[in-house]
C-alpha cells in the first residue's frame, strides 16, 4: 500500500507539473513620439504589480525585425489554466493600465500558448537570452509537425544551441501554428540557425513528411528593466 501511495504521489505530482505549461503573450505598439513615455508608464505598471503582491513573473522584449518591428511584447509563463481565473486584482490592474500604458501605446492583442517540454531545450536563463528568435510555423498536421520539430531540436542541440523552446498556439490566432523561441546571446550565434528553412525541408524529406507550409521569423531583444520577477 505504501508503495502504491508513493507511486500515486509521483504520478499526481507529474500531472500537476504538466499543467503548469501555459504562457500568455501581450503585444503593444507604442504611439508615435510616445516611446519613452510608454517605457516609463510600463515600468510604473510593473511597479503596481510588485506593490500589489503579484506572484507571476513577467518578461519584456522589443521586436526588432519584421513587420511588427518596434512593438513591445510581454509574457508570463509556467501557468495552469486555472491561474487565469484568479489574477491579482484585475479591476485595479486594468485601471492602472489605463493610467500608465494606454495613453502611450496601443494594445494589439494577446494569445495563449502551450509549452511543449519534450520538444524543448531550456534552463532558468533561456527566456533572459539577449535575443530570442521567434519562429512561427503554420502546419497542416500537428502530430507530424511535432516529429519534425523534435528532429530540428536535436539537430540544433548538437550544434550547440542551448535554448530551443517549442509552443503550440491554443488561443488568439491560427490554431495550426507552432512557435519556437530560440535563445541567442549574440548575432554570431545566428549562424547556427541561419539555414532553418533548409533544415526543416531536409528533415521533412528524410521522414517523408510534408506538414510545415510557411514560417515567419522575428527577433526579440530582452529588456531586463521592463521585466519583473517576484
Amino acid at each position: 500500500m505504501k508503495a502504491f501511495i508513493a507511486l500515486l504521489l509521483i504520478v499526481t505530482g507529474h500531472v500537476m507539473a504538466q499543467e503548469k505549461e501555459v504562457a500568455h503573450f501581450s503585444y503593444w505598439k507604442p504611439k508615435a513620439g510616445q516611446e519613452k513615455n510608454f517605457e516609463h508608464g510600463y515600468k510604473e505598471h510593473l511597479k503596481w504589480h510588485k506593490e500589489n503582491g503579484d506572484t507571476w513573473a513577467w518578461y519584456g522584449w522589443y521586436i526588432i525585425s519584421g513587420e511588427r518591428s518596434g512593438q513591445f511584447v510581454d509574457a508570463t509563463f509556467d501557468h495552469a489554466w486555472s491561474d487565469f481565473d484568479e489574477p491579482v486584482k484585475p479591476a485595479e490592474d486594468q485601471a492602472d493600465n489605463r493610467l500608465h500604458t494606454y495613453p502611450f501605446g496601443d494594445f494589439m492583442g494577446g494569445s495563449k500558448l502551450l509549452y511543449l517540454p519534450a520538444l524543448s531545450i531550456a534552463d532558468s536563463n533561456s527566456l533572459q537570452s539577449k535575443f530570442l528568435r521567434l519562429v512561427s510555423m503554420n502546419v497542416s498536421d500537428g502530430v507530424a509537425a511535432k516529429k519534425v520539430i523534435g528532429q530540428l531540436k536535436n539537430k540544433y542541440q548538437s550544434a550547440g544551441i542551448r535554448s530551443f523552446m517549442t509552443f503550440r498556439l491554443v488561443d488568439g490566432g491560427n490554431l495550426n501554428q507552432y512557435c519556437l523561441l530560440i535563445g541567442l546571446n549574440n548575432f554570431a550565434a545566428f549562424s547556427r540557425v541561419e539555414h532553418l528553412p533548409e533544415d526543416v525541408s531536409s528533415i521533412e524529406q528524410a521522414m517523408k513528411i510534408r506538414t510545415i507550409h510557411s514560417m515567419t521569423s522575428e527577433t526579440l531583444v530582452y529588456r531586463a528593466d521592463m521585466s519583473l520577477f517576484p
